[in-house]
């Protein structure tokens, strides 16, 4: 594998083996050597989740894969263990002596995922080998160096596995010979973690509106990833195959050719996408492995019959490419049988507080105490703690559809902060839920318009033990209690150890079913004893209605109420009674 390294081994431990990991090297195709030492880095994984036994051996194969299965299953987990588990690559360029180069590349939506990659890779790597780190993987994204500084260290070592986003990957594909340093030439395996968030695809069948936000405000892992098809060619894709998508009988026969399904859809169909490449003789193909646990049939479309990447469980790619669904949702297109679960693992406790606008509320308005202003902290933590009117979801919108909710209950707005500028009220009832429900861990997302370091100052001047998530600091387990604060476009696949809850502050924070889904996956992560899981909650904080608005719902609870009937949840009462 790496001739002046060890082999990194394996991230379970099975307390009843013999010997750690001998039941994997059979299970999943892992070497006893890799399996015995991630078993050691990492001891408190007792065996490997339903994910991660479908997708490393599906990656060893060398099989395109596309992995729908529920947050917290260790699907990023196991995408790094399968790729330290493939050979380097040696090439030789102009009759001179092998040179190795980078052999995966993987794209992930955020800065903090990136480095939760690297701070894998480092615990499984002995202390006496850390100083070359840089061997096994490199990670490039914003804030960590410039693109010169990424430039040269990739100069000096081409690594086995390359982790960034896609906007440093774009910045570097931009800079001279950015796609040499890169290695997209040579690359084997190519994967997109949270695929959905990477591509942002507007829908098969868009809007007037979401087509052209498409086309203006591309996303840079669309960009990136068109850039690599226009040399590459997958290993289901880069051939034309007319049955593809046409296994159902008779409708074949009335559905047009595949090159015409592909340019004449409607809305997104007609953007510019680069065709799949021919797969020429002696031309190893480039592995494509996609991962979500929202992968849905728009991100099928596209990487099948749209633009031919990734045809998944036709009769012709049946053993080079799978999708593999472990919800259950996808009926019998994959080729995985499970029960039906859904994308939210079960066990999982929500609840919703509404905060509503008191006589004298001024909170939409205010802002936190600026750090900039001596004593400002200070003044305020002694002041006694005064609670807006809380209460739970109004119960006539849990059990009204969205057509008899409007009948029932008038919808006002809600008021909402500016740029930059928290909300008073939602923190002092985020402040009140993290006391009352005895959270040791808390993680809060706010949404992407607020000032993290307002919302910072203001929990502390109430109490609250809050902690900024920087990317690239630890999140290890503390002794004391915490509430993690983070912005809530930063927090797919990030692991918070014994995590218990998550409070999602205000409706811009919740985004809607997709963005739950993740941001309640927070707290369904693998545990640390043995593969249990710690009981998790997720409570949302909405704002309400105002006082002269009796009878009346806000939009954010009528919006709220509606992504609880499409992920199928019946939200539990807060227990209020200290607030009153």
């Amino acid at each position: 594998m790496w001739p002046s390294l060890p082999p990194v081994q394996a991230p379970w431990k099975h307390s009843r083996c013999a010997v750690p990991g001998s039941n994997l090297t059979q299970r999943l195709g892992l070497s006893p050597p890799l399996c015995q030492q991630l078993g050691n880095a990492i001891p408190h994984i007792a065996a490997p989740t339903p994910a991660q036994a479908a997708l490393i051996p599906a990656m060893l194969a060398e099989n395109d894969v596309v992995l729908r299965a529920h947050t917290g299953s260790g699907k990023s987990f196991a995408v790094l263990l399968a790729l330290l588990a493939k050979p380097r690559l040696l090439f030789r360029t102009g009759g001179s002596a092998p040179v190795a180069g980078t052999s995966a590349l993987v794209l992930v939506p955020s800065n903090e995922l990136a480095l939760q990659y690297m701070g894998w890779v480092r615990a499984m790597l002995p202390s006496a080998l850390q100083a070359s780190v840089d061997v096994v993987a490199q990670c490039v994204v914003r804030g960590e160096d410039t693109v010169a500084g990424n430039s040269a260290r990739l100069r000096a070592q081409s690594p086995h596995i390359l982790i960034g986003t896609p906007t440093r990957v774009q910045e570097l594909l931009a800079a001279p010979a950015g796609a040499d340093l890169l290695g997209i030439a040579t690359l084997r395996t190519l994967v997109l973690d949270e695929a959905d968030a990477l591509l942002q695809l507007p829908g098969r069948f868009p809007s007037e509106r979401q087509r052209w936000k498409h086309l203006a405000h591309r996303s840079a892992g669309l960009d990136v990833l068109n850039s690599i098809m226009t040399t590459r060619a997958t290993f289901s894709g880069g051939a034309r195959i007319p049955s593809a998508g046409m296994e159902h009988g008779s409708r074949a026969d009335r559905r047009p050719p595949e090159p015409v399904r592909r340019t004449q859809h409607r809305g997104a169909e007609k953007t510019e996408l680069a065709p799949a490449q021919p797969r020429l003789p002696g031309v190893v193909p480039l592995q494509l492995v996609c991962t979500s646990a929202t992968a849905n049939s728009v991100l099928r479309h596209f990487l099948g019959a749209r633009t031919g990447w990734l045809r998944t469980n036709t009769r012709e790619t049946r053993d080079t490419a799978r999708w593999i669904d472990l919800t259950g949702q996808s009926g019998g297109l994959s080729n995985v049988e499970v029960p039906l679960s859904g994308a939210l693992p079960e066990g999982m406790s929500h609840a919703c507080i509404v905060v509503d606008e008191g006589e004298e509320s001024s909170s939409s308005e205010a802002q936190a105490p600026s750090a900039g202003a001596p004593g400002a902290v200070e003044a305020e933590a002694h002041a006694p703690l005064v609670l807006p009117p809380l209460r739970n979801l109004d119960m006539r919108v849990e059990r009204a559809g969205p057509p008899a909710l409007t009948r029932r209950a008038h919808v006002v707005p809600a008021a909402e902060p500016g740029a930059h500028v928290v909300d008073m009220s939602l923190l002092e009832a985020l402040a009140f839920a993290f006391a009352a429900d005895g959270v040791a861990c808390g993680l809060a997302l706010v949404p992407p318009q607020w000032s993290i370091r307002r919302a910072h100052d203001a929990l502390m001047a109430l109490g609250v033990p809050v902690r900024t998530v920087a990317p690239g600091e630890p999140l290890a387990p503390r002794d004391e209690i915490v509430l993690y604060l983070l912005q809530s476009t930063s927090a797919r696949g990030l692991d918070v150890p014994g995590l218990t809850h998550v409070f999602l502050v205000g409706l811009a924070a919740v985004g809607d079913a997709v963005h739950y889904t993740h941001a309640a996956g927070r707290v369904a992560r693998i545990g640390t004893a043995g593969s249990a899981r710690l009981p998790g909650r997720v409570v949302t904080l909405l704002r309400g209605v105002p006082p002269n608005a009796p009878g009346c719902i806000s939009a954010a609870e009528q919006k709220m109420a509606r992504i609880y009937q499409r992920l199928q949840v019946v939200p539990r009462p807060f227990d209020l009674s200290l607030a009153k």
